[in-house]
């Protein structure tokens, strides 16, 4: 990162250490876990940060939560709409749920139904609309525009981004001296959050983001030079399923991602697969990409202390069968 850029940016490090003090009172930090099976994999020590024990099985609720508590009474009162392919609907459900206001989450056609249930089960009120996510997405904003409710958007929001670069802080407090963290990448919000705050407290760690080939956005984005949006997204990884990254991710990515890697569906299935038979922990598609990455692309030294991030664990029945079926 070059020299005095978090200034510059919307989002900065002291926004990310307000915002873990923040969510501090309603959720409870996710666990760093030590893997031998995988140490011995790979040859360099691996960690887990395992997002799959937030209440909503993924991290996205850091930033929902943030979001929320950053709004005032009155703004709360008018409630939230957002556009989500599942996960991030989930995050801003519980939020609501929480501070008690309304929350209307427009999902596309494709949604996994498994977190579209979820959603509903937390008070949400869903609205499927068009094929894909940027459908959603479109109609959302256009609803929001004549209502008063706020938009909360995916990853493209300061006060989400900065919700979701907690996971840095408690890595820091959890293993202060890692060398690299392995970190999952949709719209971009995750990685901005955590590669900003970790670059402006220990500028030598090296931050990895991960796509899937049929959804590589960021790493055609970073590639370019400048937000390229996808005509199509081909992929079974809902979460990272976006066909853009947004602009305030894009930047802070520019500045703060060491490297982009690129992962099959084949990979993730496996990934799937061997984080429950050997960790016997749940990792939906999006949470398996960064071991994914690590398994069959990164190649650590010996002695790296290198951090996975476990994203998430919304899976459905059909998705774990492939992936047991995955050798």
């Amino acid at each position: 990162m070059t020299e005095g850029a978090s200034e510059t940016l919307t989002v900065t490090p002291d926004m990310i250490e307000q915002a873990a003090r923040a969510l501090a009172p309603y959720l409870d930090p996710t666990p760093l876990q030590y893997s031998r099976a995988f140490t011995a994999k790979t040859g360099c020590h691996v960690s887990l940060k395992i997002e799959g024990v937030q209440p909503t099985r993924a991290f996205k609720v850091r930033g929902a939560l943030n979001k929320l508590i950053r709004m005032g009474a009155a703004e709360r009162e008018a409630g939230l709409i957002t556009a989500s392919a599942g996960n991030h609907g989930l995050g801003v459900a519980h939020a609501a749920q929480v501070f008690g206001v309304p929350a209307t989450i427009y999902v596309p056609a494709s949604a996994n139904q498994l977190k579209v249930e979820a959603i509903k089960r937390l008070g949400g009120h869903v609205i499927t609309h068009g094929r894909d996510y940027q459908a959603a997405f479109q109609e959302a904003v256009r609803v929001q525009g004549v209502t008063d409710a706020t938009f909360v958007h995916a990853f493209d929001d300061a006060d989400v981004i900065a919700g979701q670069g907690t996971i840095a802080v408690e890595l820091l407090e959890q293993i202060p001296d890692l060398d690299t963290v392995i970190v999952p990448v949709g719209g971009g919000g995750l990685i901005a959050g955590l590669s900003l705050y970790l670059k402006h407290k220990r500028p030598q760690v090296r931050v990895i983001g991960i796509e899937p080939a049929g959804a590589d956005a960021m790493s055609r984005s970073l590639e370019a030079g400048s937000v390229v949006t996808l005509d199509s997204v081909q992929t079974m990884a809902d979460g990272l399923a976006a066909s853009a990254p947004g602009i305030r991710t894009f930047e802070i990515a520019r500045r703060c991602v060491d490297r982009m890697i690129r992962v099959s569906e084949a990979e993730m299935l496996s990934a799937v697969r061997l984080y429950f038979e050997w960790e016997h922990l749940l990792a939906e598609p999006s949470g398996a990409a960064a071991l994914a990455a690590l398994l069959y692309h990164y190649a650590p030294e010996s002695d790296e202390r290198v951090v996975v991030i476990l994203s998430g664990a919304n899976m459905t029945d059909e998705v774990m069968i492939r992936a047991l079926q995955a050798r």
